[in-house]
């Protein structure tokens, strides 16, 4: 009876034993290995003992080829103080581009210089649709500057060393720099290592399709992470500028009466383009390329961004001047010429935008569209300024001459003569009315053979003058 006790009880201990060799099958011993949900980022990792490279690590990443980026940073379980194992294509998409970068903030972390490792070819490249780089560090991976953060290091013998990873978004980066510009990140998370049992021979980790998740465990995620800073920059410059000043300024023409309405729509569009500017500045901080403030996109924006404050304050000096005088001014001229110029220039700058954000899908549809709108307000504020003075008159209509007006109505002017108006010498004379068979100036009234008579039309008079 004790025999057969013995033999179930061994029986269901090599039977609860069998799933964890398979599972240590799948990894070789001495790998700690994470992978996160949906399989976007696999990380494999050892610590050698070696005694020759007493510093050396080996590491594996593997990052579906549909992403622009993946990578993995150690140290922190946040980006501040991390060092970061980054992939991308290179730059004919037939291989990968490691980038080692370090983090001291929550922004775009940059190259760093002094690590150094080994690449092992048979495990690197692009293979079944994964970019995959496997390597042994051999200088600045277990330490490294970690500024004043708390990072800088990890400690080999944790059981729960934290770690973060992060995937950019759906797209093409195909580049052999390692310090290419990157976008904002569509997933992150955080994990923790068990570093103990990454020690063991000098041998690289494997990453395959038996891998599976052993030494690591999840600790969060964050999934559909959108850089919105950028997109309302975008969005408000677009809608103020083309927008707002282009085809609402045509539609509020201070020509046809609606002056009030025209400023109210300058106004409106000059708070949007400000905050659009504000929008950028913040998103400027996000990334490398952009934190100098240097490049020709934002300078011109700079640019742009000042012509129209001027041009807001030549609308009003406009205003006032015309008020006074009744006739245009030189301000209004620059107002209108300026603003053409502002269109052009902030179409210019948004397909250099797009590229500038490593959005070079969009960059050529969105920069096409923008200039072609760009190109419709020009259009249509040239063609509406031949005719706004006649907006109103029908076809055929006589001109109406202030001097011709009654005394009662003096269409806004004032009473005074103008300039280089001299009065005649007589006044005029007319004649008393006649009857209606008799009203004709070029017949007279004694006519009795029917010859025609000198036409009366008064004493010769000096004729006026105007300015």
């Amino acid at each position: 009876m004790l025999p057969e006790s013995l033999w179930r009880a061994a029986f269901l201990a090599c039977a609860a034993l069998t799933p964890a060799i398979r599972a240590d099958g799948a990894n070789p011993p001495g790998q700690s290995t994470f992978i996160s949900p949906g399989n976007n980022v696999a990380f494999a990792f050892t610590v050698p003992n070696d005694n020759d490279n007493p510093r050396s690590t080996f590491f594996s990443i593997r990052v579906p080829k549909k992403y622009t980026w993946g990578g993995v940073g150690l140290g922190s379980d946040d980006m501040k103080g991390a060092l970061f194992l980054i992939i991308y294509q290179n730059g004919d998409g037939t291989n990968v581009t490691f980038s080692p970068r370090i983090a001291h903030g929550n922004y775009e972390p940059f190259f760093f210089r002094d690590m150094r490792w080994t690449v092992i070819p048979n495990q690197t490249g692009i293979i079944d649709d994964y970019m995959i780089f496997t390597a042994m560090c051999t200088e600045s991976c277990r330490t490294w500057p970690g500024g004043d953060t708390t990072g800088g290091y990890i400690d080999v013998s944790s059981p729960a060393q934290p770690a973060i990873y992060a995937v950019g978004p759906e797209g093409t980066l195909k580049d052999d720099s390692p310090s290419a510009g990157l976008r904002y990140h569509h997933e992150y998370g955080v994990f923790n290592i068990d570093m103990r049992r990454t020690r063991g021979a000098a041998d690289a980790p494997v990453l395959d399709t038996h891998t599976r998740l052993d030494g690591a465990v999840q600790v969060s995620r964050v999934t559909n992470k959108e850089d919105l800073k950028t997109a309302l920059h975008a969005a408000f410059m677009v809608f103020s500028i083309i927008g707002l000043m282009g085809f609402g300024g045509i539609m509020f023409l201070p020509a046809v009466g609606l002056a009030k309405w025209h400023a109210l729509n300058q106004i409106v569009a000059t708070m949007g383009v400000l905050g659009g500017l504000f929008l950028g500045v913040l998103a400027s901080f996000n990334y490398q390329r952009s934190r100098s403030f240097k490049h020709h996109h934002q300078v011109l924006g700079y640019i742009i961004v000042a012509c129209i404050l001027a041009q807001l304050g030549l609308g009003v000096q406009h205003h006032f001047k015309h008020q006074r005088a009744k006739a245009p001014t030189i301000f209004g001229e620059i107002h209108v010429w300026l603003g053409r110029l502002i269109l052009l220039l902030a179409a210019v700058n948004g397909f250099i935008g797009f590229t500038f954000a490593l959005r070079g899908d969009s960059a050529i549809p969105s920069g096409v569209l923008i200039c072609v709108f760009t190109v419709a307000v020009v259009l249509l504020s040239l063609w509406h300024r031949p005719i706004r003075g006649h907006k109103f008159q029908p076809v055929g209509a006589q001109q109406s001459h202030t001097w011709r007006q009654s005394s009662g109505y003096n269409a806004g002017y004032s009473s005074r003569h103008p300039p280089g108006y001299e009065p005649p010498s007589q006044q005029i004379g007319l004649q008393a009315t006649r009857s209606s068979s008799e009203n004709s100036p070029w017949k007279s009234g004694d006519n009795k053979d029917g010859e025609d008579d000198e036409p009366q039309l008064g004493n010769a008079q000096r004729p006026r003058e105007f300015a």
